[in-house]
């Protein structure tokens, strides 16, 4: 059994048999020298799995999931317009070595991301904030 969109795609050749349908994360645990993660998750056979992912794949999948969670959230509500978004209950504003600044957006369940910033972006950022709209040209 898998989901139902997504057997559509195998149909297509690019869903594979190697494929595990997660029904829910469980727990996830820290390596002791802290160069893995262990997620823990439940199938949809009810059985308990480990995946394994070194830093440096999780990290890649936290700049990944924010664009997949967009795209699947478009498709779903046929809305290119359709947007993610948690309330950001707080803040924080760090000065770190080399005079740029780390902001740290937090929400009421314990999410938090935090963000470089360099002197000059952060002052077009307040400003944008005081305008109540804005976007910066993207850069590469």
């Amino acid at each position: 059994m898998c989901a139902k969109a997504l057997c559509a795609v195998g149909q297509r050749g690019t869903h594979g048999d190697n494929d595990i349908e997660i029904r829910r994360l469980i727990n996830f645990e820290t390596a002791t020298d802290g160069t893995a993660v262990r997620l823990l998750a439940e199938d949809i056979a009810g059985r308990t799995i480990g995946i394994i992912l070194t830093i440096e794949t999780l990290s890649a999948l936290l700049m990944t999931l924010p664009t997949m969670a967009s795209s699947a959230v478009k498709r779903a509500h046929s809305d290119p317009a359709m947007r993610i978004t948690y309330p950001a209950t707080d803040f924080q504003i760090e000065l770190s070595p080399g005079n740029a600044r780390i902001l740290t957006i937090g929400t009421p369940g314990g999410f938090t991301v935090s963000f470089s910033l360099t002197e000059e972006f952060s002052q077009e950022l307040g400003e944008a904030h005081l305008r109540g709209i804005s976007r910066r040209a993207r850069t590469h």
